[in-house]
């Protein structure tokens, strides 16, 4: 038995993709059905998940006039009443950094206050205007059911944070990959009257939460490291800190920087 297992164990890791073609090592932003997540901690939003709490996405609120006059996008002529536009709408981006999110790829770190403050709702913040945000989830939630369709997998996983690696230490060329995957569902909820979009939860389907296989299987070739265990009893800023400790000086392994 244990033989066998070794077997299929060795047929899964070559058939991995361990080309810059996959996107577990070779992630891109802006690209691809996915949507990134802002202001939120990693440990506490985990938490929720696994606790089988379902999820809102929250869209980046879509600026008033009066707040557009008072970021100094509009303006009233004083003689005409006159509406006058001072420069473009702002992006979410913008605006959400005019609202004080934290728009970091950094997400923030916890404070002793947090325990009643936003991040232990029931929200999931997003980077995106409601009906960018609506296309989005909806473009992910149709990859998604497709996949388990045709092949009977899900596909969907939250992702919580990202290891940069080069390929060598000429390179310049820095590649992220996903480290922390807690499988989830994407559920459609009734049209928000306010908005004129659907709401979108999200869920913990039960499945085992997965480390990178992939990235393990890289790392473990490329530098003869070993990517920690990871299961629903591990947080993950426990899984970050224990893949810091393991890679103790990371300027002396070409190539791996930390997450």
């Amino acid at each position: 038995m244990g033989f066998c297992l070794d077997s299929l164990e060795q047929i899964r890791n070559r058939l991995l993709d361990l080309t810059a073609r996959n996107r577990l090592l070779n992630f891109k932003h802006g690209r691809g059905a996915y949507i990134r997540i802002i202001d939120e901690l990693p440990d506490q939003l985990c938490d929720l998940l696994l606790t089988e709490e379902e999820l809102e996405f929250l869209a980046v609120p879509e600026p008033t006039r009066e707040q557009l006059i008072e970021a100094g996008y509009l303006k009233i002529e004083e003689e005409t009443g006159d509406e006058v536009r001072i420069k473009k709408d702002p992006t979410a981006l913008e605006w959400a950094k005019w609202l004080k999110l934290e728009t970091d790829y950094e997400l923030p770190m916890p404070t002793e206050n947090d325990e009643a403050d936003k991040h232990q709702d029931k929200a999931i913040q997003s980077l995106l205007f409601p009906y960018e945000m609506e296309t989005q989830l909806r473009k992910v939630r149709n990859n998604a059911e497709t996949a388990i369709e045709e092949t009977g997998a899900n596909i969907l996983f939250l992702s919580f944070g990202f290891l940069e690696w080069f390929e060598s230490n000429d390179s310049d060329v820095a590649r992220l990959a996903p480290l922390f995957l807690v499988p989830v569902k994407l559920n459609r909820g009734k049209l928000n009257k306010n908005s004129g979009t659907y709401v979108y939860t999200l869920n913990y389907t039960g499945e085992d939460i997965l480390p990178n296989l992939s990235l393990r299987e890289k790392i473990k070739l490329d530098y003869g490291l070993a990517l920690p265990e990871v299961d629903e009893t591990i947080s993950p800023d426990v899984y970050f800190e224990e893949i810091n400790r393991r890679a103790i000086l990371p300027h002396e392994i070409p190539g791996l920087l930390s997450p």
